[in-house]
């Protein structure tokens, strides 16, 4: 009698070369991981959907957790760290989500195939901690496709008061506090979400990135906001009812400051219509009045020009 090893091989290698065994199902193990969190002390709540492995496809566990509003900061690293030490071990193959909130604070935490050390995973956790204490924040730790040592990677994005001069107001203090934070990626922006912001990886924003802000905000109608990221992509959003001229006024200077349709990396929203995108000269237009001005004026200028849809 083959051992049941050799049995499984001998059925996979008879499936038709499109298809492949779908791995083993850790249904049980999830939600005894689910278990143990919810006894964490602080875990108010703790919810599990697990998705079963199919051929060709991982398992899925999604996890959210829900802190006493009187918990310690601890609790956080806690329930980060016995999560990872699951995503690391028995659900390494198997795509993994955590979502853990605590007051109006969100920590969510990604793994599929991690390499990061445990060690280095909680380190993070609570380098994310006086963030969560002082600001409004929602902090993402990354373990997926992180190549760098320590293969895990931290997006810190804080939410100020509504308005750009909230948002400037608030950096130098950010600086101050959490400028030294190593590994860490941050989003600034202003409440509501989708308003002023400024993305930079690495660090805060600097001075440079600064100076271009500054650069494509002047003469902005009133209503607008713009998107920065460090690496001059930018976005702006322009009210509903902006006209047609208008707004090809705003992408010509935004696009003479970028470096023009040909190279720059560049959207514009008018309301709830996205007009014009631009990744690194690529272009696709609105099928609207407005993008189809911006269509005409700039098309010229891009290395391609995607068909509308």
């Amino acid at each position: 009698m083959k051992p049941p090893l050799v049995l499984s091989l001998l059925t996979c290698a008879l499936l038709p070369l499109i298809a492949a065994c779908a791995n083993p199902s850790h249904a049980s193990e999830a939600d005894s991981l689910r278990e143990r969190l919810a006894e964490l002390p602080g875990v108010a709540s703790a919810d599990l959907d697990y998705t079963e492995p199919i051929t060709l496809d991982s398992g899925k566990l999604a996890l959210t957790v829900a802190l006493e509003p009187e918990a310690e900061a601890s609790a956080v690293v806690e329930v980060v760290a016995t999560t990872y030490a699951a995503f690391a071990g028995t659900h390494h193959a198997e795509e993994g989500d955590l979502d853990i909130t605590w007051r109006d604070d969100v920590v969510h935490l990604r793994s599929f195939e991690p390499e990061a050390d445990l060690d280095d995973v909680r380190a993070a956790a609570q380098r994310a901690v006086p963030v969560l204490e002082r600001e409004s924040a929602r902090v993402d730790l990354e373990t997926q496709d992180v190549d760098a040592a320590p293969h895990v990677r931290t997006l810190m994005t804080v939410t100020t008061a509504p308005g750009v001069d909230a948002l400037l107001a608030a950096l130098p203090g950010l600086e101050k506090r959490y400028g030294d934070l190593p590994q860490t990626d941050w989003t600034v922006q202003a409440d509501p979400e989708g308003s002023w912001t400024l993305h930079s990886s690495g660090g805060l924003p600097g001075a440079d990135q600064l100076t271009l802000f500054h650069r494509l905000r002047a003469g902005l109608p009133q209503g607008a906001s713009i998107w920065l990221g460090d690496d001059d992509w930018a976005s702006v959003a322009l009210p509903a009812g902006t006209s047609p001229d208008a707004t090809a006024a705003v992408a010509e200077r935004h696009l003479g400051i970028l470096g023009g349709p040909g190279t720059a990396s560049y959207d514009v929203q008018v309301g709830d219509e996205l007009a014009l995108s631009i990744i690194d000269g690529e272009c696709s237009f609105g099928t609207g009045p407005i993008g189809a001005r911006l269509d005409g004026v700039y098309a010229d200028g891009c290395r391609t020009v995607a068909p509308s849809s």
